[in-house]
């Protein structure tokens, strides 16, 4: 699940780092600037679109944050 993530978020993002956090949660990370920035966290067996999603609105709304 992490690599398919990886693949598909790499090819929009710049530097992504998809880790497992606790034995059912991962967590997605960006480098936003010159920090790694937790943007979305997400249970394993959660659907791939969403995470995508969820990623994408959050990533945006991080980004706005720190820019």
């Amino acid at each position: 699940m992490a690599n398919k993530l990886e693949g598909k978020l790499r090819k929009k993002f710049d530097v992504i780092s998809v880790s497992v956090v606790a034995p059912h949660e991962c967590q997605i990370s960006a480098k936003i600037g010159n920090r790694w920035i937790t943007v979305c966290r997400f249970a394993v067996d959660e659907e791939l679109n969403n995470i995508l999603t969820m990623f994408e609105v959050n990533y945006e709304i991080v980004k706005r944050n720190f820019h």
